[in-house]
């Protein structure tokens, strides 16, 4: 009798990739999430006799074994088993049969070769036949499987989600900027597991990696580390100069998947170039692509603890300049959630996970940070391992302000214990508004809980005998009893008069109150600066002095105009502004300092679209620009783009546009996917670069 063999073999694709929340994958592999049954058809030479047995073997990685879990043999049952890989056969025909293969919810998950094995007896040595590949993936859905979810709105939005909204800007401002994930565009997913293997780890031990990918906890501190390119070939250079000459610039991505597919086809040469909000979104595309439940959030006043004590020094001089080098705290940082149960340390650590994939800090001799479970950070737990420390500092740590006088000579005028931390973000469940987060990382700021998990945190970050604290602990009782714009003789405080907008004057008002019952004097020294968002200054564009007698409890208000005209030509692209004010009481050791950062809007955009449409059906969409500057705008180009409208960006050049006036165009588009899609516009100019708007279209799936 000749031998048994399979012909060929029928995936299911459609019916097993709707079953595993897979079928939104452009692939034509099988796509299935581990710990979940699926179906195929094995079509065969002859029939198969009685004695023959099936067995089934799948294989990942470069040395598969069945010791380090990379190998997995399984025979073919007539009844359904208990073991975690089994093979049941549903039904059969003549020469045909069902199978249903169940994976285990602990599965090493990558690219799965699957062979058959099909001896006439046990003594028979058959060389396994390989019939096909799949991709298996962690199972949010899997209730065993260690990043399962229990919430489905949860899962729609962690995993399946194509888009979000990346929260950036100021706390007194916080923009919106619309971000594209595509973990489902075509190669998409194959380049994510290219990812894996450009890692040291992989470099190091191909084999020993392979065998840990069943671990989110590991897949998520690899590719952390990778997403960065400052250890090995990983996918983004970080720049924060200015200069992008030689790459893009950071402002200009809308999503992740141009970057991810440039670095594959260049031979996994990094991407030139990337500041937080793209690492961060290139992270949540690679994590959601690979089933791991991931958000994006955003903090303001995000501190960067450089010295790893919980504290920040602010240094500035008499004038009220801040020290041009300084970047201890960020207007804004944003970084990486992930969702999975962590067994190393237990139960209370389970749910998310906080990670940083921004090269700012090594982590076990690599640029990395995290996953630190969010929960230890909320209790100052930083001894938890990975980085809590570092994360806790970032929303919880204490801030001084020192003044450094010509001579050299310094002096701290503040303490400030509720700055740091500030409206930690991230997309609502289902829509685009702003969800506040910030209990989840701490106790209310003022509250006994609060500075009694502080001084937590530094007896556990310094781990050593309590005599080898005492410096720190004094620093910790004086904190917090001054703070910056509130001293025992004044305060003060900046307002800002009307919305801030390029190209406008920006009017400020400085209040400055006297909470005593004597006449008091205040000289004030004022400095104007544009600012990086990691709060570095790269110019300072206007100063003042002046002096004002106070009488008792009397609130006086200072005017303050910049005129675009000084503040037009040194703008960032990240369009901040920083106002800070000197107050020294005469004839007193009293010292306030008052800022102010500022996130001015850029040009106005309008789109008009339809709020639905059949899918294949052209539409018309409408853009306008309007310029609120006082200069004509050259160089002016203006790119629509939305993942399944168009296939490509198109791109139109348009006319120098004079100060009021308004340029509108229209484009012709044709979707061809279903589900909410979001046109997306970018203006260019001489003057500001990439400013964004957006619009959400629903698109049916009948015409």
């Amino acid at each position: 009798m000749a031998a048994l063999q399979v012909t060929s073999c029928d995936w299911h694709l459609a019916v097993n990739k709707a079953a595993h929340h897979t079928n939104m994958y452009d692939s034509n592999n099988l796509i299935i999430r581990r710990g979940q049954p699926f179906n195929l058809t094995l079509y065969l030479s002859r029939a198969l006799q009685v004695g023959e047995n099936i067995l089934f073997i799948s294989e990942t990685g470069p040395s598969p074994s069945e010791e380090s879990k990379t190998k997995v043999v399984f025979p073919l049952f007539r009844a359904q088993r208990a073991e975690t890989w089994s093979a049941v056969m549903t039904s059969s025909a003549s020469n045909s049969l069902t199978v249903t293969i169940n994976t285990s919810s602990n599965s090493v998950i990558g690219h799965h070769i699957l062979s058959v094995s099909m001896p006439s007896s046990s003594t028979d040595k058959v060389p396994p036949q390989p019939i096909g590949g799949l991709f298996l993936l962690f199972n949010p859905w899997d209730q065993d499987d260690d990043v399962f979810n229990a919430e489905e709105v949860e899962r729609q939005e962690y995993v399946l989600n194509e888009s979000g909204i990346i929260f950036m800007g100021s706390e007194h401002e916080i923009l919106s900027k619309y971000w594209e994930y595509n973990q489902f565009d075509k190669n998409v997913l194959e380049i994510c597991f290219a990812i894996l293997d450009r890692s040291i780890n992989h470099q190091t031990d191909p084999g020993l990696d392979v065998s840990q990918r069943n671990d989110p906890l590991y897949v998520c501190r690899v590719l952390n580390a990778t997403v960065n390119s400052k250890d090995e070939n990983g996918v983004l250079v970080e720049n924060w100069s200015g200069n992008y000459d030689d790459g893009v610039n950071p402002t200009s991505w809308n999503g992740s998947v141009p970057i991810l597919k440039e670095w594959y086809s260049k031979g996994f040469s990094p991407v030139k170039y990337g500041q937080c909000w793209v690492y961060g979104g290139v992270l949540c595309t690679v994590l959601r692509g690979l089933g791991i439940p991931t958000r994006v959030i955003t903090n303001f006043n995000s501190g960067q603890d450089k010295d790893r004590n919980l504290f920040l020094d602010l240094h500035y001089n008499n004038h009220g300049g801040q020290d041009p080098k300084q970047d201890l705290m960020w207007n804004f940082h944003v970084w990486n959630e992930a969702w999975f149960k962590r067994k190393d340390l237990g139960p209370t650590y389970n749910g998310w996970q906080v990670m940083d994939s921004t090269p700012l800090e090594k982590s076990k001799g690599v640029y990395c940070c995290g996953p630190a479970p969010l929960h230890a950070i909320k209790e100052g737990e930083t001894h938890i391992n990975y980085d809590t420390a570092f994360m806790f500092a970032s929303v919880n740590a204490d801030l001084a302000y020192w003044i450094v006088y010509s001579d050299g000579s310094k002096k701290r005028t503040a303490n400030d214990t509720k700055s740091i931390g500030k409206f930690i973000s991230t997309k609502a469940i289902g829509s685009d508004d702003l969800v506040d987060v910030t209990h989840t990382y701490k106790h209310l700021e003022g509250t006994k809980e609060e500075r009694e998990v502080f001084q937590k945190a530094v007896y556990r970050l310094h781990d050593s005998p309590l005599k080898a604290l005492e410096n720190d602990l004094l620093q910790l009782r004086n904190r917090g009893r001054t703070t910056q714009t509130h001293g025992g003789i004044l305060s003060g405080r900046f307002t800002v008069v009307d919305i801030s907008v390029v190209g406008r004057d920006i009017n400020l008002i400085l209040s400055l109150k006297n909470l005593t019952a004597n006449q008091i004097r205040v000289i004030i020294n004022m400095t104007a600066s544009c600012i990086m968002y990691t709060g570095r200054t790269t110019s300072e564009i206007w100063t003042d002095a002046k002096s004002a007698p106070l009488v008792p409890y009397q609130e006086i208000h200072v005017s303050i105009p910049i005129t675009y005209a000084q503040y037009g030509n040194y703008l960032t692209e990240d369009s901040v502004f920083r106002m800070t004010a000197l107050c020294e009481v005469d004839g007193s050791e009293e010292v306030i300092l008052v800022e102010r950062d500022i996130s001015l809007e850029k040009l106005p955009i309008t789109i008009k679209l339809p709020v639905q449409t059949p899918i294949l059906t052209p539409f018309v969409a409408e853009v306008g620009i309007s310029n609120t500057l006082s200069e004509t705008l050259n160089s002016c180009t203006l790119i629509v783009e939305g993942n399944g409208l168009l296939n490509a960006p198109l791109q139109k050049t348009l006319p120098p546009l004079k100060p009021g006036e308004k340029y509108e165009t229209s484009f012709d588009i044709t979707p061809f996917k279903t589900g909410l899609r979001t046109f997306l516009v970018t203006f260019t100019c001489n003057k500001i670069k990439n400013v964004k708007g957006s619009q959400k279209i629903m698109v049916n799936g009948t015409y």
